[in-house]
């Protein structure tokens, strides 16, 4: 079944769509609409299966836009969704043309059971106002439909929940954790029941505390519909555990927080590579230091290039033979430094250190802001942690008429 969502409000977007993909397999988003005329558009354009309406919305209202879709494209199904339980609001949709009327407050309750009797071709509950007929000729069947659908429902929700590989939680707006997975229960070392006794802020490292604290404040009032963060949790043993958090809001009908969704995953591998990256970079500075020492006793030009085939590093020296300022070349690809017909002539070269070779040649390379030029070049390949090759460091002599300057390319 595919099924376009209409709603004016990301959030209550974001809610159903979370709804549909936790509750079935069978069903699929096609597509979102912010507004009835996005809606009556998309319905000529998606042709989907259903189209789940909102009512209060801009342009064009729901009831507006059910009418219209339904005179158009009478195979497409509409079930209307609103803040409102009203007699008159339930009949305006089914007059429109719905096939049902569910109202947000009781959405997670009431929408797959509206969604399972349009795939088994059950009536709504209203098909009274359809028909005029308040006889049930479906018999018992039809009665419990609802209810093995909200059931079927249910255990889905509950399976993935409790299966996923990460940690997820329901938590009050006062921290309690109201629902929580048994992965969670892992990851920070409590059971089930010692978990719900207590609040995020008495497992949150102090450190992480007030700002995690402003985070839900600003969920809770409004501000925010969800927030992200690395935060370290001290666990039931005392060890400090790096997490990231992920949080989302469940609101009611009328906005009010119900309680937050987390989904919280150690960071532990995360963390150790963010820790190498930091190490990299010293040790990139460090060379960078030590290339700047070598390059002040030889008095030549130097420079350090990268995989990804950018200058990691240049000395003076060799900025000013290439006419140009350091920051104009660090950090730049080599192409747009050199020019476009040094770079192809010496790509072969750059190539070749890549695999790991000591290159060394002599050739004439017509560069982008220096002309044509007489190069006598060394390159030394550098490795990573695993000894694969990285980059290079470049030595080059310019041996144009004679003038032995030293250059890196």
């Amino acid at each position: 079944m595919r099924v376009l969502i209409v709603d004016d409000q990301q959030s209550v977007l974001r809610g159903i769509r979370a709804l549909l993909l936790l509750g079935t397999e069978d069903i699929e988003v096609c597509g979102e609409a912010e507004n009835g005329h996005e809606a009556i558009v998309q319905a000529g354009e998606l042709k989907p299966d259903v189209i789940l309406m909102d009512v209060r919305m801009p342009v064009v209202n729901g009831f507006q836009a059910t009418r219209e879709i339904r005179r158009l494209h009478p195979e497409i199904q509409v079930i209307v969704l609103s803040h409102y339980d009203l007699p008159h609001a339930r009949e305006h949709a089914i007059e429109a043309g719905a096939f049902d009327y569910v109202e947000k407050s009781a959405i997670w309750m009431k929408l797959l059971p509206a969604l399972r009797r349009l795939q088994t071709g059950a009536p709504s509950p209203d098909s009274d106002l359809h028909t005029g007929n308040n006889g049930d000729s479906d018999g018992q069947l039809q009665r419990n439909l609802p209810q093995m659908a909200l059931r079927d429902a249910e255990q889905r929700f509950h399976s993935t929940f409790e299966n996923t590989a990460v940690g997820m939680a329901h938590v009050a707006e006062n921290g309690r954790w109201l629902r929580v997975n048994q992965k969670l229960c892992d990851l920070v070392g409590y059971s089930r029941s010692e978990l719900q006794s207590l609040r995020f802020q008495d497992i949150t490292h102090p450190s992480d505390l007030a700002t995690a604290l402003a985070h839900a404040s600003k969920v809770a009032s409004g501000e925010l519909d969800r927030y992200a963060m690395n935060k370290r949790y001290v666990r039931k043993d005392g060890s400090v555990v790096p997490m990231r958090l992920n949080v989302d809001a469940v609101r009611d009908g009328d906005g009010n927080l119900r309680y937050y969704s987390c989904v919280i995953d150690d960071a532990t591998a995360r963390t150790l590579v963010e820790d190498k990256l930091r190490d990299l970079r010293r040790e990139i500075q460090v060379s960078a230091a030590h290339l700047e020492l070598l390059s002040r006793q030889m008095k030549a030009p130097l420079t350090r290039c990268s995989r990804d085939l950018r200058y990691l590093w240049v000395n003076q020296n060799y900025a000013d033979w290439l006419k140009r300022p350091i920051d104009k070349i660090v950090g730049r690809p080599i192409k747009d430094v050199l020019g476009l017909e040094a770079f192809r002539k010496l790509h072969p070269r750059f190539d070749q250190a890549l695999m790991g070779s000591e290159v060394s040649y002599k050739d004439t390379v017509n560069y982008e802001k220096i002309g044509t030029r007489s190069i006598s070049a060394a390159y030394q390949p550098t490795t990573d942690s695993a000894g694969a090759a990285d980059g290079w460091i470049a030595f080059v002599q310019d041996v144009t008429d004679g003038d032995q300057k030293a250059s890196s390319s």
